[in-house]
């Protein structure tokens, strides 16, 4: 495997999880008080809450995670790939 390769695995996978880890201190930062959740909804009973869980984390955090787990797979791929070519 080239050097270029490794370092770009390496740029790629760092670029994914620094998303991964800026996502969850933006929901610390914005939707919870202390460390623990805070809904905006007054007296919100388990629906609201459930649907305020999804729309304010749950769907980006999915997301984001996704995101990282494709570019993780993808770079997995890759490197399979590149191992089975045959030496030229």
């Amino acid at each position: 495997m080239h050097p270029e390769t490794e370092e770009c695995y390496r740029y790629e996978i760092t670029g994914a999880m620094d998303s991964v880890v800026r996502y969850c201190q933006l929901v610390i930062n914005k939707h919870s008080h202390r460390g623990f959740w805070t809904p905006t909804c007054p007296n919100p009973d388990h629906y609201d809450l459930i649907h305020q869980a999804r729309t304010t984390i749950l769907n980006d955090l999915r997301m984001v995670l996704d995101c990282a787990e494709t570019i993780a797979y993808e770079i997995e791929r890759d490197r399979q790939r590149q191992h089975r070519k045959p030496s030229a």
